[in-house]
């Protein structure tokens, strides 16, 4: 079972779950942690939100979809909760990987429903859809599926437009691209406190 939310209602359930990927501003001050042992297995990817690749900006990196995907398989028969600051963006594409991943190839369009079927307000990250479509080798299948789903879609269509003007009015509160490329993901084990990188 895969839960998307947003950063608010992810810290008032996080001990429910098994698992947790949180997904973060690289520069966030709110994050969602945990300061006593045993809690959920926990993996932290740090991106900013941004549909296209911006070569200035921390942006999706494949490397943070790869680890989330690898993550979630390590949990195959566990409560996820994955949640990002919204639970819009880049959740909900996190969660459309490991949906993908779980259903198998041929099944995207079953994906993209069971993601609309938990989070209808969902707008996956555009950049991670690619990357997952990359990752999980379904040759633009999971790209195409989501695409039917926003082609005439005026809210989302809405949405989109107002996430690029932000960005194009306001680049200053976008982080910019660290050396390396992007941001390690990191990890805090059950038994543990404090991240490591992975």
């Amino acid at each position: 079972m895969i839960d998307i939310k947003s950063l608010a209602r992810a810290r008032r359930s996080r001990r429910r779950y098994e698992a947790v990927i949180s997904i973060e501003d690289p520069c966030a001050r709110r994050k969602l942690r945990f300061h006593r042992t045993p809690h959920p297995d926990h993996l932290v990817l740090r991106l900013e939100d941004i549909d296209q690749h911006d070569p200035d900006l921390a942006g999706p990196d494949i490397h943070h979809v790869d680890r989330a995907i690898a993550f979630a398989r390590e949990h195959l028969d566990k409560r996820i909760l994955v949640h990002c600051h919204v639970g819009v963006c880049r959740s909900t594409a996190t969660g459309l990987a490991i949906i993908a991943d779980r259903l198998g190839p041929g099944n995207e369009r079953l994906a993209v429903e069971a993601l609309l079927a938990s989070n209808p307000d969902a707008v996956p990250n555009l950049l991670m859809i690619g990357m997952a479509d990359e990752v999980l080798q379904r040759n633009g299948a999971l790209v195409d599926a989501w695409a039917e789903v926003e082609s005439g879609n005026v809210a989302i269509a809405e949405y989109r437009r107002k996430k690029e003007k932000l960005l194009k009015d306001d680049r200053a509160l976008f982080a910019a691209r660290p050396e390396g490329g992007y941001h390690t993901a990191a990890r805090c084990r059950p038994q543990t406190l404090g991240l490591t990188l992975v």
